[in-house]
Order: structure tokens, then C-alpha cells, then sequence
């Protein structure tokens, strides 16, 4: 008789993490001086977490005045029956407030456990479609994540076929996206958002299930009042897919004729991270030593690494109409202010390397051609003709990490002299008016990019493995949402439309998940934003980006955004090239 090799491996980890939970010595054994991360949730209470090859790892103080009893019955489930294992958590030593406990994670309660999760996994998020968990640590296997995530009657193999797992989930890598729909999520790890911010409310429908509200106010409409201010979709097919699901929950048949006292409910999974408050959890900040902070180097140039979006074969978003004589197209649009910003930056004395190239355009132009042109070239070695959209993301994203590279390890340029912009222009809802400006969420990246075609093999530029790390994502996270606030801010102060109410954004949604450009999700470059310059769709907007001295304001501001930026992170003289 065979028997299967996935099975017996499972079969042992299973009898390995029953042994444990009824083995308190063993278990607290077994983690003695693993590596943990403390944390602080409610009323100064403390939490230890850690992850080794499936296992987590959980320890726990008692509070003032707190025995074996008192303390089970806060942060144990059965406790009637497991208090007295205290006592062998902690090796049959008294209790004492300043010291931690090492529990099993079975035995503690649901928000005990949801709390440790999250506390673990803090790239994990809540969607529309389910708790999105993020494999973070190498060792995690799809019998770990159904156990702890789970209701009991969903099996490992349910979510392996729900998310169409490569290998039939017996490999997984750090960085991949595990879904559990709401209904398989284990309801006691209080995981969905526990509350919302004002002036949307809480409350329950007739079955008792929990809704955010809100009170449609007079000349308001459900898909601009609720759906793009709340939920954060600013796609046309995003906001007229739930907006249509709105109409449907709410039992409304003409949303023109919808009562002011009525109020709309709106699932949680719906609302944007701007309207949820969630139970706060921080990571304990430990003592340092005292070091020089990094500041530029003045005797280094500051370089600007610019993409124009789109381009070739790819004109990006096309709207208007010639009878209107308001026909634009994206990549016209943003090669133009480009230029512009190039002309602007050298003559600040930053050195400026652009990735895409049109040979019949070498300067900015006044009109912009209402023909579709196609003979832009990425500024790869050897070129590329950008004849593939696909292709030439993907080069993008080569080439710009390339120039990085080449400027810190070959000219020593200081890292955080190195910053990139990407311009592109919106084809969101005709509704949304303004720029918005989005930096990298280091929930979306993968721990590596990296392709084996041809096309990518014979340009200098490529690489087998760009490679990425959880601290160098949030770092880059952290630089660049400062730089995207100081263009805002700048762009509010010269009068330049931004959308409101959320301009800085670290991700959109795409067919109900978040997602970013790829020249965010995988650069390596410190300080990385895309700036949408407009909304093309928006005939207001795009009446305005025809006209160039409304191009040549973008693109003032937009360098003058940087020397801001750069004046706050450091002082610094621009050394001229």
C-alpha cells in the first residue's frame, strides 16, 4: 500500500501540535529563547509573539494582583477546565507582573488569538472577498493557515482549491496571498473591523447582522456620496459594480429617488481603511543606541529617475472627442510634462535620467497631437520599442531598479540621493475630479520579481532575481508617502485640484482587490511615487491638461516638490551636474 508523502507529513504536524497543547513543558520547551516580538494592545497589556516552522509562538504577563484563575479567565478559552495548566506554562513558578507566560496557541481565547495574528501577520488584510492572509515567514504551510484562520469544518485542501494553489499547496512562498471568505473565517478571532469613523454608524439589520450606515443628505448620490468616498474605488467598473450591489441591498429601484431619511448600509469588507477604526495593536519600541542620523551628502547631485507612462503600442487612458476638439491621449500627455519636469530639475541642478524616449519629440510642445503615436522607445540596452504593454512594465521596472543600482554601488551616490517619479493621468469615473499621488504598499510586494524570457534576458539591464525584504518595504513605504505629502501639499498651495477626500493612497482596487502599478510594487529605490496627474475621463480635467501652461504648472510643482522634499529630509546643496 502507497501512501501518500503530503498526507503523512500533515497527518504528523497534526499529532506534533496536539502533543504540544497537552504537553505544557513540552510546548514551553520547545520556544524557550525563540525569537519573539512584544506588543502592546488595550490597557497596557503585553504580548510576546513569534513564528518558527509552524509553530507560533505566544507569551503573555498577568496583571497586577492577578493569580492563576483570574489570570485563565482573561486570556484562556475553557479556562474552567486548562487554569491550572498555568502553573506548567510557567515551569511551577509563582506568578510574578513583570514576567511572561509561554501558552500554547490553542488554548488562549478568540480575540487573544485574532490579536496574535495580527500582531504576526501585519500584511494580512481585510477585503472584500475574505481575511487576506500573507505568508510571511519561510515554514508556514496551508495546514498551519486553515488551523489558526478556519472554522473547523474547513479543511486545508478547501482553501487550497479556493485559491487555486500552485503544487496543490505544498509549497508556499513568502509573499503569497491566502483568501479565506468570510463565512470559513473563524468568527471568535475578531478579525473584521470592529468599528467606523464618523459620519458613517454602526448598526444591525433585521437578522442581526452587523452594517456600517450612513444618511444620503440632500444632492447626494449613492455612487459619488457613498461608494467613491467610502469604499475608496475610484474605477469606473469598481464603482458601478458595487454601486449596483448597493441598490440591490439596500431594496432601492431608482437611486434618483431615494428618500433623505434613508439610510444606506454598507458591508464593513466595502469600507476604505480611512473610515475603519480596528483594534490598536504596537510593536514595543526597544532601547537603541544612540546613532548619527543619515543625512545627504553634500557633495552628491540628487537624481531624479522620471517615467512617462504608457507610450508605443500603449497609449493609456483616451478620452474625448475631435468634434469637441478635447480628444487627448495619456501617454501624450505625460511624456509632455516629463520634458517639461526634465528641462525644470536640470536647471535646479539635479541630474535627471528618463526611461522612455520619443526621437521625434525631443523638446515639449504646445498642442499636443490628437493622432495615436507609437514611436516611443524604453531606454533599455539594447532599446525597446514598446510594441507589448506587458513587456514594457516589466522593463520598466528593470531598468529604473538598474539605474539605482548602477548610481549607488558604481558612483557611490548616497541611497536616499536616489528618487523616482512616475507620471501617468487617471481614467477613473467621470465623477472624480484632481491628481492623486501613490506610493508603495509593502502589504502587495513579493519577496522577489524576476523573469526568464528572452526579451528580458538580452538587455543589460536584467536581473535573475530582484529580491525584497519586509524592513525595505516599509522603509521605502515610509519615504515615499512622506515625498507623495509633500506634493499634495505643494500642489494645494499653488492651487493645482487634487481628488478629495484622499489624494495620498498606497493602493486602488481591481476587480474587488488592492493592487499598484508594478514600477511601485517592485522598486528598490528609497523614495517611489506614481502621480496621477488628472482624471482624463473627468471633461474638466482634461480641457485643463490640454492647455500647456497648465502642463508646465504640473510639472513646476512637481519639481519644486522634490527640492521641498529634499530640504526637509536634509540640508543640502544641490551640486550642479
Amino acid at each position: 500500500m502507497v501512501i501518500n508523502k503530503f498526507f503523512c507529513k500533515h497527518i504528523f504536524l497534526l499529532f506534533f501540535l496536539f502533543t504540544c497543547i497537552n504537553s505544557p513543558l513540552l510546548w514551553a520547551d520547545s520556544i524557550h529563547n525563540s525569537k519573539t516580538t512584544e506588543f502592546e494592545f488595550g490597557q497596557n497589556n503585553k504580548i510576546k509573539v513569534g513564528f518558527r516552522p509552524n509553530q507560533i509562538l505566544i507569551q503573555l504577563k498577568p496583571n497586577s494582583g492577578e493569580g492563576i484563575l483570574q489570570f485563565g479567565r482573561r486570556v484562556m478559552k475553557d479556562w474552567r477546565k486548562h487554569y491550572k495548566k498555568i502553573t506548567l506554562y510557567n515551569h511551577k513558578q509563582p506568578l510574578k507582573i513583570h514576567q511572561f507566560v509561554t501558552f500554547p496557541f490553542g488554548r488562549l481565547n478568540g480575540p487573544l488569538q485574532g490579536m496574535a495574528l495580527r500582531a504576526l501577520f501585519a500584511d494580512d488584510t481585510a477585503e472584500e472577498h475574505g481575511w487576506v492572509h500573507r505568508v510571511t515567514y519561510s515554514g508556514e504551510s496551508i495546514s498551519l493557515i486553515a488551523g489558526v484562520f478556519a472554522k473547523n469544518n474547513i479543511s486545508a485542501n478547501k482553501l487550497i482549491r479556493y485559491n487555486k494553489l500552485r503544487r496543490k499547496g505544498k509549497i508556499l512562498n513568502i509573499g503569497d496571498s491566502i483568501t479565506i471568505p468570510w463565512e470559513w473565517l473563524r468568527e471568535e478571532l475578531e478579525l473584521r473591523p470592529f468599528s467606523v469613523r464618523s459620519p458613517i454608524k454602526m448598526g444591525k439589520d433585521r437578522t442581526g447582522k452587523r452594517f456600517a450606515y450612513y444618511q444620503l443628505k440632500k444632492g447626494e448620490a449613492v455612487y459619488s456620496s457613498v461608494i467613491i468616498r467610502f469604499t475608496g474605488r475610484v474605477l469606473s467598473n469598481e464603482v458601478n459594480r458595487l454601486s449596483n450591489q448597493l441598490l440591490k441591498l439596500n431594496n432601492i429601484t431608482d437611486p434618483e429617488k431615494i428618500p433623505l431619511s434613508k439610510k444606506i448600509k454598507i458591508p464593513f469588507e466595502w469600507l476604505s481603511e480611512d473610515y475603519l477604526i480596528d483594534k490598536t495593536i504596537k510593536q514595543v519600541a526597544k532601547a537603541r543606541n544612540p546613532q548619527k542620523s543619515k543625512s545627504l551628502k553634500n557633495d552628491k547631485a540628487i537624481h531624479v529617475i522620471l517615467d512617462a507612462g504608457h507610450g508605443g503600442a500603449d497609449p493609456g487612458a483616451t478620452y474625448g472627442s475631435y468634434k469637441d476638439k478635447d480628444r487627448v491621449f495619456e501617454d501624450e500627455v505625460v511624456y509632455d510634462i516629463m520634458l517639461r519636469m526634465k528641462k525644470k530639475l536640470e536647471s535646479m541642478g539635479f541630474v535627471v535620467h528618463p526611461t522612455v524616449k520619443d526621437p521625434n519629440q525631443p523638446e515639449p510642445i504646445k498642442k499636443l497631437s490628437t493622432k495615436k503615436d507609437s514611436d516611443e522607445i524604453l531606454m533599455v540596452h539594447p532599446p525597446y520599442r514598446l510594441d507589448s504593454p506587458s513587456i514594457g512594465v516589466n522593463l520598466r521596472v528593470y531598468l529604473a531598479n538598474h539605474i539605482y543600482e548602477k548610481l549607488i554601488y558604481r558612483k557611490k551616490i548616497p541611497r536616499d540621493n536616489v528618487i523616482l517619479v512616475s507620471i501617468h493621468a487617471d481614467a477613473l469615473h467621470r465623477s472624480i475630479r484632481g491628481a492623486m499621488v501613490y506610493y508603495p504598499d509593502p502589504r502587495l510586494r513579493l519577496n522577489v520579481f524576476g523573469l526568464r524570457k528572452k526579451v528580458y534576458r538580452k538587455r543589460r539591464e536584467y536581473r535573475r532575481h530582484i529580491q525584497f525584504w519586509k524592513g525595505e518595504n516599509r522603509m521605502v513605504a515610509e519615504a515615499s508617502k512622506a515625498f507623495g505629502k509633500t506634493i499634495i501639499d505643494t500642489f494645494h498651495a499653488s492651487g493645482i485640484l487634487t481628488h478629495q477626500p484622499s489624494p495620498l493612497r498606497s493602493y486602488y482596487y481591481r476587480n474587488g482587490r488592492k493592487t499598484l502599478p508594478a514600477i511601485l510594487r517592485y522598486s528598490k529605490i528609497p523614495t517611489s511615487v506614481l502621480v496621477e496627474i488628472a482624471n482624463l475621463n473627468n471633461s474638466q480635467d482634461r480641457r485643463q491638461i490640454l492647455k500647456y501652461k497648465t502642463r508646465q504648472k504640473i510639472a513646476n510643482k512637481l519639481a519644486f516638490s522634490i527640492k521641498n522634499h529634499f530640504k526637509k529630509t536634509a540640508s543640502l546643496h544641490l551640486a550642479a551636474r
